[in-house]
């Protein structure tokens, strides 16, 4: 960046600033896309760089939806509606022409929301490596969160308590955030936490009140009290290193917020206080578990007096056939197994979700069921397979299933010796 470029960038002077005015020094359309961009003589909209999404909002009349640095300057992309004569038609007639003066309006709480996040980026890398030596490798800013990667080589490696209390001290401190520009030369006064950008004339240095310096471009807020909060959501291992998902200010407290409503509404579900909702949870969890293993068993127990019932009352060594109307295939499975334990071949028909399954005793001598079954099951539009023992297949419909299944039942009785 050079001189000149900083004083047309007024979201540098003041990036409280929401609304300036402006005269248009070019527009450029591109048909294609139905876009016009728009430079300015000064501006206070940010560019999109360095992490941080580009402002938006309004000139005049007109909506910006993008704004890029290209090639050392700024441009403002609008939408057009028409080609390119249409387009620079519609722009004049909401004011917008080259030499016109215009009033710039950005969307301030999108600005402050980047303003509060990109500070609290600033803070907790300053104090992961400040105190922890562990590094910054990149920073992105999103519309519900915000994520750094950083050196670290283990989530365990990073205490997150510890962290955010010291990030909350500077908070609670509120010490002033500067910034300062400087030519190159110049950055030996700074202890820089990373390299500053090459062949720049001017370059930014962002300050935490002698705790930490930083090159950046983007827009902070004036001191650390403004930040109110910052809060780290999780860790994840990504590409051998660390993620860390964190929000600051005004996101970070509502995100507070909502988990503590959502812990009062599971507290008064489970009939505790909100400090007794994770030991009430892992009772209640582990009580369902023991239901649900006790149920299992009781299933077992069901199936296998069905299959002793059903062997008793068919033909000896015949095929058997169960129909479930409102169970689905995994009751049909439980059957089939426990036929099989006791030395029958079994199809189990589920109306309930189209689904047949079929099992043979290792011994009994039928053929693979896969060679016998697939080439039916396709033809019905069915998908499924299984091991030479046991097949299952699933089908649009009941009345295809049903199919399937009578032809099980067909192909396994002539089949068997």
């Amino acid at each position: 960046m050079n001189a000149r470029a900083l004083d047309e960038r007024l979201f540098y002077k003041n990036p409280w600033l929401s609304e300036a005015e402006a005269v248009i020094t070019a527009i450029e359309v591109d048909d294609p896309r139905g876009q016009a961009r728009v430079q300015l003589d000064t501006t206070i909209f940010y560019p999109e760089g360095g992490g941080q999404p580009p402002d938006l909002g309004f000139i005049e009349r007109v909506p910006v939806v993008d704004v890029q640095e290209i090639d050392g300057r700024i441009w403002h992309f609008v939408d057009i509606s028409a080609g390119a004569e249409g387009g620079l038609a519609v722009l004049e007639a909401k004011g917008l022409w080259v030499g016109a003066r215009v009033h710039l309006c950005i969307d301030w709480q999108r600005r402050h929301y980047h303003m509060q996040q990109h500070t609290g980026q600033h803070l907790l890398s300053a104090v992961l490596e400040q105190d922890y030596g562990i590094h910054t490798l990149s920073f992105h800013l999103g519309t519900e969160y915000c994520t750094v990667d950083v050196s670290a080589e283990s989530p365990a490696d990073m205490p997150l308590a510890e962290i955010e209390a010291k990030v909350d001290g500077w908070i609670e401190r509120d010490v002033p955030v500067r910034v300062h520009y400087c030519p190159p030369e110049d950055l030996s006064a700074f202890t820089l936490r990373k390299r500053p950008p090459a062949d720049e004339a001017v370059i930014r240095v962002v300050e935490v009140d002698g705790y930490d310096w930083s090159p950046c471009g983007g827009t902070h807020l004036d001191r650390t009290g403004q930040l109110r909060t910052l809060k780290i959501l999780s860790l994840e291992r990504y590409k051998g290193k660390v993620r860390v998902y964190f929000a600051s200010g005004g996101r970070a407290l509502e995100l507070l917020c909502k988990a503590y409503s959502e812990a009062k509404q599971a507290a008064l579900l489970l009939g505790s206080g909100v400090e007794d909702v994770v030991a009430r949870l892992e009772d209640s969890i582990e009580k369902a578990a023991s239901s649900e293993r006790k149920a299992r068993r009781y299933v077992q127990l069901l199936a296998e007096a069905e299959a002793e019932l059903a062997i008793a009352r068919a033909a000896p060594g015949a095929v058997l056939e169960f129909r479930l109307e409102d169970d689905d295939a995994e009751r049909g499975t439980a059957l089939v197994k426990a036929a099989s334990a006791l030395g029958r071949a079994s199809i189990a028909l589920s109306l309930a979700d189209s689904t047949v399954v079929v099992q043979v005793g290792q011994k009994t001598g039928f053929p693979a069921l896969a060679g016998l079954l697939k080439e039916k099951m396709a033809a019905l539009g069915g998908r499924g397979g299984g091991s030479p023992t046991f097949f299952r297949a699933a089908f649009a419909s009941p009345a295809q299933a049903s199919s399937f299944a009578q032809y099980a039942r067909e192909a396994l009785t002539e089949r068997q010796h």
